[in-house]
Formats: C-alpha cells, sequence, structure tokens
C-alpha cells in the first residue's frame, strides 16, 4: 500500500484524518507521532486528539501548518470532487 502523501490529504474531503495518515506524509512512524502526542505534546504544532492508541488530526489545520494555503486547499478539494463527479472515482 502506498504511503499518504500531503497531495492525497489536500484532495480528500474528511475533517478528520487518522493520526496514521498525518505521520505518514510527513514520514515518520506513526507510533512516534502518537508518542510525541503523550510524553511531549509541545512538540505537535498542529491540532490533534488521542483516545487510547489512537490518534485523530483535523485535515485543514494540519495542512495549514504544513504550509498550505487556505486557497491552495480549497483549490485541491474542488478538483478531487470535479474528478469523482466525472469519472466516479478519485
Amino acid at each position: 500500500m502506498a504511503r499518504t502523501t500531503f497531495d492525497d490529504l489536500l484532495r480528500m474531503k474528511s475533517a478528520m484524518i487518522p493520526g496514521t495518515w498525518a505521520a505518514e506524509a510527513m514520514g515518520m512512524s506513526p507510533t512516534r507521532l502518537i508518542g510525541y502526542a503523550r510524553e511531549r505534546p509541545e512538540l505537535i504544532q498542529f491540532p490533534y486528539q488521542v483516545s487510547g492508541n489512537r490518534m485523530k488530526v483535523p485535515r485543514v489545520p494540519f495542512l495549514r501548518w504544513a504550509g498550505y494555503s487556505d486557497e491552495e486547499i480549497k483549490s485541491a478539494a474542488s478538483v478531487a470532487a470535479l474528478t469523482v463527479e466525472r469519472t466516479g472515482t478519485l
């Protein structure tokens, strides 16, 4: 299975993404990201929530943290919606 990239996250519509996807886009292991969330939360500069061994990240604030503008996020989501509308798949 391919690793999740920031381009993948840009094209998604979901409000929340799994921490595993955020970690993959950042090039780190999900276990390390969740470990930082628990033990060194000051190192994580984007919003998240941890419940047990699962982590959820709000997609748009995460993309903003990664340096994407609101226009880029909105534009990528629009292109993805048109692709799905025209072809039925992303």
